[in-house]
């Protein structure tokens, strides 16, 4: 009988033989999360120096010469015929009577060989590190109680593996930092097995000698070049959808898009705000965890625990920690490494602090896009007739600051049917809508009370912000159905859609007395020559020229125009406080 052999393999294994967990299950999904996590990580790079985003990408085919010189020698075809299945169902007679006709035929369209080249201008990655940035899985610079796109330290380097599995093709990155008076080139792939980086050429190049694929100098930022398989056929509608919702929620940046067809998208700058960066933040106790405690108490062993806990955890003064030390029994004099050698105690300490009243979490930390800019953004992409936005009170979700922000766009150029735009930490959110926690809380609003129905031309947006997103997943397709975090968007929605109404209220007004406008018109003339001929044939009316035709109908024209103006803006300027405040039956809802 022989033994089973214990094995332990790398993170970069792992992901290798389970990349459907992070979005890299079939060609036109891997194309997808491919563009996604480039965009975001040249979005973030520029950020990081305050510099407006100008992100340039290309999908290009590969020629006959490049397949060769990647070894494959056939140029793949991008689509076959296939015979539609026969149903196993039809009688015999059926199919005797179709005997002579031509089989049914349907289009498959294949995976493409593909070449993805992103250009950004940002912070550029220091030349030794670069490496490891896209080389090692599990490694990167944001693994910090910090508001960031990605988090995981997946992307490009699942990415990468995906390339390597597919096509075993190196990945190719330029990048210089401000500091740097050269461009750093590397041609590197993933050992898979050991989770560590190979290099295939390392070369330094002149910045006066160097031009990106666009012609542009590299001052400071990064190229990547990538070939991958991909189904651009399918992928389409998607990479452009995601694109569009990244121009609504980044529009102080610049995106420029060349697709396999040599078609162009060109997205441009509308504001010159940048929202001020998200600030790395510390634990909060409601929200930690035994290990992550551990850990921490552990860089800290010398402290006593009341310096342990003022120092180490966010909001936490002295009384608070007094208070919360004693109701586990330990003094605020204790030693940290004499804690740590008590379990028990830990347990404790966890289990308290999560339903021990601590102050909320400090929300400075986060960067909210903010209720102007997401404004700016839908006015450019969707020119919709009416546009709102509102940005809820911060809220604590697991220990980590959390914000909402909700806008609406009505009418304009969008196109009918109630259409829910979901961003996390200012990331589109694509696939698996109706799992999503906002499309939860829109299905507990009844819209009839809002006088709107699911085909009128709507698009509803959210926006959450935290140090901690609760993905139920990895690939980050939609945000868990947390019951506070799904109450505070059903808030921000029932808000925002009460202002629609109102406007759809005074909409429907003005389009009322403007056809009592019209019927008054219609009379006024009539009115004015008869009262016009009485005058002027009046011995005793001095003022002919008052009693002119048109000089009264011009008259009467003005006084209903200005009464309908007093009758639009007068209640209108006037404070309604039930059109704000909630409703009784909102408030049950609610």
């Amino acid at each position: 009988m022989t033994k089973d052999k214990v094995q332990s393999i790398s993170p970069a294994k792992f992901f290798s033989q389970n990349r459907g967990i992070a979005g890299f299950d079939n060609p036109a999904r891997a194309l997808y999360t491919t563009i996604r996590e480039m965009v975001e990580n040249a979005l973030d790079a520029c950020e990081a120096i305050g510099v407006f985003p100008d992100v340039r990408l290309r999908l290009r085919r590969l020629t006959a010469d490049e397949l060769k010189e990647i070894g494959i020698i056939e140029h793949p075809p991008k689509s076959v015929v296939s015979e539609k299945p026969k149903d196993e169902n039809t009688s015999d007679k059926n199919n005797d009577e179709s005997a002579g006709s031509k089989e049914e035929k349907q289009i498959v369209e294949l995976p493409e060989i593909l070449e993805i080249t992103i250009s950004d201008n940002g912070k550029g990655m220091p030349d030794s590190k670069i490496p490891v940035l896209l080389g090692k899985v599990l490694t990167s610079t944001k693994y910090r109680v910090k508001q960031h796109r990605g988090r995981f330290g997946l992307g490009l380097k699942m990415a990468i593996i995906y390339s390597l599995q597919e096509l075993n093709t190196p990945v190719e990155v330029w990048s210089a930092t401000r500091s740097q008076d050269f461009i750093s080139y590397y041609s590197l792939k993933i050992d898979i097995v050991h989770n560590e980086p190979i290099v295939r050429e390392h070369k330094k190049i002149s910045k006066r000698k160097y031009r990106d694929p666009w012609g542009r100098r590299l001052h400071h930022g990064t190229v990547i070049r990538l070939i991958t398989l991909g189904d651009w056929s399918r992928a389409k509608a998607y990479i452009l959808e995601y694109l569009r919702q990244m121009a609504i929620i980044t529009p102080y940046a610049t995106f420029l898009f060349e697709d396999p067809n040599g078609e162009k998208i060109y997205y441009e700058r509308v504001s010159d705000f940048i929202p001020p960066p998200p600030k790395e933040s510390r634990y909060h106790l409601s929200g930690i965890d035994a290990q992550t405690l551990i850990e921490l108490m552990k860089e800290n062993k010398r402290l006593t625990m009341l310096d342990f806990l003022r120092k180490t955890f966010d909001r936490i003064g002295p009384k608070t920690a007094k208070k919360f030390l004693a109701e586990i029994g330990v003094s605020p004099q204790t030693k940290v490494k004499d804690v740590l050698k008590n379990d028990k105690l830990i347990t404790a300490f966890v289990r308290k602090a999560a339903v021990f009243k601590f102050t909320r979490p400090d929300a400075s930390c986060l960067s909210p896009i903010g209720p102007e800019l997401l404004k700016k953004g839908l006015k450019a992409i969707l020119k919709p007739e009416f546009v709102c936005a509102l940005q809820r009170k911060p809220i604590s979700l697991q220990g980590h600051p959390l914000v909402v922000e909700v806008a609406i766009a009505y009418g304009g150029e969008i196109s009918p049917g109630l259409k829910l735009m979901r961003f996390a930490n200012r990331v589109p959110l694509l696939h698996r809508t109706r799992s999503d926690v906002a499309w939860k809380a829109l299905e507990e609003i009844n819209l009839s009370r809002y006088k709107i129905t699911d085909q009128d031309p709507i698009v509803l947006a959210v926006s959450i912000v935290s140090t901690k997103i609760p993905f139920p997943v990895t690939s980050k397709d939609f945000v868990d159905n947390v019951d506070i975090l799904r109450n505070e968007i059903k808030l921000a929605f029932m808000k925002i859609l009460r202002r629609l109404r109102i406007y759809l209220s005074k909409k429907e007004k003005i389009r009322k007395i403007a056809e009592r406008r019209k019927i008054f018109l219609k009379y006024i003339r009539r009115f004015a020559s008869s009262v016009s001929k009485v005058l002027m044939t009046d011995p005793n009316f001095v003022d002919i020229f008052e009693a002119r035709e048109d000089v009264l109908y011009a008259y009467l024209v003005d006084s209903v125009d200005r009464s309908i103006v007093r009758e639009i803006e007068g209640p209108a300027e006037a404070p309604n406080p039930s059109s704000e405040n909630p409703t009784k039956t909102e408030k049950q809802q609610s």
